[in-house]
This record gives structure tokens, sequence and C-alpha cells, in this order.
């Protein structure tokens, strides 16, 4: 189950597990996209300066603020960064899920508005998932990271492991942060039929996410 703590009427629930024993994940993997010409063009410290405020959005896409009438719930996702992949996960729980979705379009978003594009894709599988002991492992990462590569544009794509999981991927493909889209990907590559819908989370993207393939200038 969940982890919860109490205060008030607001709650915070950890929406995940760090654990050097193998479990079933939902991850999110995203790369900055162009991350080697902004240092050789921007130089070090410029570059250090915006990566700090990278890693600040990276931490707030880790927290979802979930409010009724009868308070609040912080529900948190595990999140991690090395070099320009930023990793993002969540436990096999539909309520989970739902906080990694809408976590990793506002962070897609928040990266747009302060011009560090980024590019990913969600999976899910078993993987080993272990911040203290950096054990980051497993197929679901492997598959994220394929995705991503294989995409070309600003934004994330759902694996098939996501969209076809047997209990949770027709809901997930009903969630408002997902459109069913066809993400443009290079030669040779898989179709992949849906993404997060960040647009609406972004002061500079059209909420169509044709236009903001076409009209995000960096």
């Amino acid at each position: 189950m969940n982890d919860a703590t109490h205060s008030s009427q607001v709650q915070t629930i950890n929406d995940y597990r760090d654990s050097v024993e193998p479990q079933l994940a939902f991850v999110g993997l995203f790369d900055v996209l162009g991350f080697k010409s902004r240092l050789s063009d921007h130089g070090l410290d410029e570059v250090r300066s915006g990566y700090r405020q990278l890693v600040d959005r990276k931490v707030d896409a880790g927290v979802v603020p979930v409010f009724s009438g009868a308070g609040g719930t912080y529900r948190r996702l595990a999140t991690t960064i090395f070099s320009d992949t930023i990793l993002l996960w969540c436990i096999d729980e539909w309520e989970a899920v739902q906080t990694l979705v809408t976590g990793a379009a506002y962070l897609l978003a928040t990266a747009v508005d302060m011009r560090w594009p980024l590019r990913g894709a969600l999976a899910y599988g078993q993987c080993v998932l272990d911040r203290q002991s950096r054990t980051f492992i497993g197929q679901p990462i492997i598959e994220a990271y394929e995705a991503e590569q294989a995409q070309e544009w600003v934004g994330a794509a759902l694996t098939s492991s996501v969209t076809c999981h047997p209990l949770l991927g027709a809901r997930v493909q009903s969630l408002e942060d997902v459109v069913e889209y066809p993400v443009p990907v290079k030669d040779g590559h898989h179709a992949l039929t849906h993404a997060l819908h960040w647009c609406p989370y972004s002061s500079r993207a059209s909420v169509e996410l044709d236009a903001s393939f076409v009209n995000v200038q960096f």
C-alpha cells in the first residue's frame, strides 16, 4: 500500500517505492534536447544556472496536489537526474500512474517554458529503482530510452507496455493528460500512438499538439 502521512486535512501519499529488489513500476525517462551544443555554445557557468532551475522543476513535478471538499492530498513520485537525463517512477497502481502522467506532463511544459526542451517516454515493467544505491536497471528503462531516441519532436510518447497494460492501459489512454496522436518517429521505428498532452500546462505552447510542434521555438 502507499505510504501516507496526515496533518490536519492535508495528507501526503508516496506513489513510489525505492528498492534494490525488483518491482513492477511505471517509469518516465526524459532527455534534455541539445544539451551538448548548449554546453559548447553557452559555457559551463550559464548551463549550470539553467540546470539548477531544471532540477527544481524536476522536484516540483514530483509532487502533484489533489484537492477535494474533504481537504488536500499531495501525491509524490520518485525522481532523479543524472547529466541530461531525468527519471520519474511510480508503483503499479491506478492512483499512482495518474500522478506520474500529470507530473510528467507538467515537467515537459515547464521545461519548454524555461527553454530547456525535453523528449521522453513512459514505459512499464519489472525493474530495480533505488536512489540510495543509485541502481536503475530494467526493461522499462530500456524501452523508454529506445522510444525517446526514436521520436523527432519535443514531447513524450507512451509505449505499448503502458497503453496495453492488462488492467490500466485503457484507463491511462482516457486521462486528460494523454492524447491519441501519431507521434513523429524516425524511419524504421515502430509507430507510437499516444502522447502526453503537456501543452495546457505551458505558457509558451498552444493547447494543441500540432500547433505546438510547429510554433514552439527555442
